[in-house]
C-alpha cells in the first residue's frame, strides 16, 4: 500500500506537467508530498526536479486528484526520472526526524515516453527494502462458541518492529471503521512476524464481503494522537475478506 496510477501530461505552452492521481491505500484524511526526481525508484539519490502541490486522501484513504507542477519542465516529461509520493506533506518532516520524507509509492517513467505524454504510471511500493512486504490473514468462525479465531502473518517488514492490526468494515479501496482491534504484530530480526488471537462474543459470522484486514506502519500506541491518525497510521498491508 498504497496502489493505483498517476497519468502525466505536459503542456508545451505553459511548460508545466499535470499529474492525475487515482490511487487508494493512504491514511484517511492525510496529505502527501509528490515530486519527479532524476534517477529510478531503485536509485533515489537525487533531489526533486519537478515538484507538485501536496495531494490529499479522502476519508476512505483514496486520492482522486489532479495537480499541476509548480515549476516548469522545459523539455517535457523528463526521461530517466521517477515519480515519488512521500509519507508526509511537504511541511511535515515528521518525528522521528525525516519520517515524513519516507517514500511510500513510486513509479519509473518508461523509456520512449513522448515529451507531452500522456503516460500512465503504475504506483508500486518504493523498493527501499531487500524484499517487499507481504502477508496474509486467516479467519475461522465457531458458531457454537461465538468466537472468531484470527491469524495474521507478514514478512518483509522492518526487523524487530511492532505494527497495529485491525479488522475493518469496508474494503482496501474504501477504508472504513474498525470492527475488531487485534494485538500488535511483532517481527523478528528478519522482518517476519505473526499474531494469533481468538475474539469472544462474536455473534454473527464474518460477511462474505465488506471486511478487510489492515496492518499499519506503527504499533497501536503510536498510530493515533488526540483521536487523529499520525504518520505511523499509514497502511502497509491490506487484504479484503473474500469467501
Amino acid at each position: 500500500m498504497p496502489a493505483g496510477t498517476v497519468t502525466l501530461t505536459w503542456d508545451p505552452g505553459t511548460k508545466l506537467i499535470t499529474a492525475a492521481i487515482a490511487a487508494h491505500g493512504f491514511t484517511p484524511g492525510s496529505h502527501h508530498a509528490i515530486h519527479l526526481h532524476p534517477g529510478t525508484c531503485r536509485d533515489q539519490s537525487q533531489p526533486p526536479s519537478v515538484p507538485f502541490p501536496d495531494i490529499s486522501a479522502d476519508q476512505s484513504g483514496a486520492v482522486n486528484q489532479t495537480v499541476m507542477s509548480t515549476s516548469a519542465a522545459a523539455g517535457g516529461i523528463p526521461m530517466r526520472s521517477y515519480l515519488n509520493i512521500h509519507l508526509g506533506a511537504s511541511a511535515q518532516p515528521g518525528s522521528p526526524k525525516g519520517l515524513g520524507d519516507t517514500p511510500i509509492a513510486c513509479a519509473d517513467i518508461p523509456a520512449g515516453t513522448p515529451a507531452g505524454g500522456p503516460v500512465i504510471l503504475h504506483l508500486l511500493t518504493s523498493p527501499t527494502a531487500a524484499r517487499p512486504a507481504q502477508g496474509g490473514a486467516t479467519l475461522a468462525y465457531d458458531a457454537s462458541a461465538h468466537t472468531l479465531q484470527v491469524e495474521v502473518t507478514a514478512t518483509g517488514l522492518p526487523p524487530n518492529s511492532a505494527h497495529a492490526v485491525h479488522i475493518h468494515s469496508g474494503t482496501c479501496e474504501a477504508q472504513g471503521d474498525v470492527v475488531y482491534p487485534l494485538p500488535d504484530l511483532r517481527t523478528d530480526r528478519t522482518g517476519a512476524g505473526s499474531v494469533s488471537t481468538t475474539l469472544s462474543n462474536v455473534n454473527t459470522a464474518p460477511p462474505a464481503t465488506g471486511w478487510y484486514v489492515n496492518l499499519h506502519l506503527g504499533p497501536m500506541s503510536q498510530i493515533l494522537q488526540g483521536g487523529q491518525p499520525t504518520l505511523m497510521f499509514a497502511p502497509l498491508l491490506c487484504g479484503d475478506l473474500k469467501g
